[in-house]
């Protein structure tokens, strides 16, 4: 998938998750610091949604961070460790072990839990792919549920309809906080 459907695809998993997220962390906060935080956790889904292609040389986070490539585009192959289980289960540990080392400081619960969903999406969204993911790294087979090729008209409507699925529960979730 390209960077444009991961990242819609991260946007759409945040928000399926934005209302366990808002009533298990963001309740006891005013408005205004839950508003910043609830833009935390987006931007981390985002990001999140993209830092699996680390691995890949010349994909958009690779380029942003090139040291980091640098480590696991040589080690590891594309589609591999970072399109893994293990991997979603050692971002987790890392964000379960900074948030509560800083004493569950809901900043950081907000930019895991992004990172999180999005890497998560990024997973959903690659094993919907003709090359699919060795999703139980480090065991090489690769798991694919549907032949659609990256950059192919498939994807182009898949990103489409990604976009309306944004557009719909960013509409709805204000509709909800109206009530």
């Amino acid at each position: 998938m390209t960077k444009e459907t991961h990242s819609k695809g991260g946007y759409t998993i945040g928000l399926l998750l934005l209302p366990y997220i808002y009533k298990t962390f963001l309740l006891d906060y005013n408005l205004t610091y839950r508003i910043v935080l609830l833009f935390i956790y987006a931007y981390f889904t985002h990001f999140g949604a993209l830092i699996s292609d680390i691995d890949m040389k010349g994909s958009y986070i690779s380029k942003r961070f090139p040291i980091i490539h640098k480590l696991f585009g040589k080690r590891f192959r594309h589609r591999g460790f970072t399109h893994s289980l293990l991997f979603v289960g050692i971002i987790a540990f890392i964000g379960n072990t900074i948030t509560i080392s800083s004493n569950d400081n809901i900043v950081f619960t907000c930019i895991f839990s992004g990172i999180l969903a999005g890497v998560i999406s990024h997973i959903l969204l690659d094993i919907i792919t003709k090359e699919g993911v060795e999703l139980f790294y480090p065991v090489e087979i690769n798991f694919s549920i549907l032949p659609i090729k990256t950059s192919s008209k498939t994807e182009k409507n898949f990103n489409k309809f990604l976009s309306l699925v944004v557009v719909f529960l960013i509409g709805y979730r204000f509709y909800l906080i109206t009530l």
